[in-house]
């Protein structure tokens, strides 16, 4: 899957120079359709992950409350990473700070149940 994605991208790459030479209204597409590519690759070996979380999940005991919101963390991270690329890229990057700071307050969201666990857990052992 790796060199798929390396390899897509490197053709990515060549595709934006030449068309930022030529038509450079329509290299910005293809960064968008290069990275949606790339995006759906790394889709494919998410569910992977997530297999391998339920395994280790499954074999240590740990809640699911905690588990759940970790993957949703890495999964927002990811895409929020992504789109701030592309919105970058586009020569956007007041809307790229804007996508950042979004993603960091849905992480701070989703990591309360962690939080909420980790104090209960403390508050046990005292």
């Amino acid at each position: 899957m790796l060199f798929k994605i390396i390899g897509i991208g490197v053709c990515g790459i060549v595709i934006n120079l030449v068309l930022k030479q030529y038509k450079p209204e329509f290299a910005i597409l293809a960064n968008v359709c290069v990275g949606l590519t790339i995006f759906m690759l790394v889709v494919d070996g998410a569910g992977q992950l997530i297999e391998n979380f339920a395994y280790l999940q499954n074999m240590t005991g740990v809640k699911v409350e905690v588990v759940s919101p970790i993957l949703k963390v890495i999964g927002v991270g990811y895409i929020t990473e992504f789109m701030s690329d592309l919105a970058e890229d586009s020569g956007n990057k007041s809307i790229a700070n804007k996508i950042v700071m979004g993603g960091k307050i849905a992480i701070c969201l989703l990591a309360i149940p962690i939080i909420k666990n980790l104090i209960s857990a403390i508050i046990s052992l005292v």
